[in-house]
């Protein structure tokens, strides 16, 4: 029953391994094939020009934070203990 059950495990991640390559070959061809038409229409001596959902303005940052130098701290004078020694 384990030995099915693994068998089925290792069936089903080959099974979606299979799948997501075979997706990312798709779409790679797919950019492939728009990466070729650009190069061909600027060989020609056109300019692309971006989609206008392409195009995006920059976020705004946020300011940079200031920066904070430590204050010194007076010194603490340490108290008078007294030394043991272990016998």
């Amino acid at each position: 029953m384990l030995a099915i059950a693994i068998t089925m495990l290792f069936t089903l991640t080959g099974l979606i391994a299979s799948a997501v390559v075979a997706d990312s070959l798709i779409k790679a061809r797919a950019a492939y094939a728009r990466l070729m038409l650009e190069g061909e229409v600027m060989r020609a001596g056109f300019a692309v020009q971006a989609a206008a959902m392409e195009m995006s303005l920059r976020p705004k940052t946020m300011a940079a934070p200031r920066r904070v130098t430590a204050q010194r701290r007076p010194a603490v004078r340490q108290p008078n203990l007294p030394a043991c020694v272990a016998a």
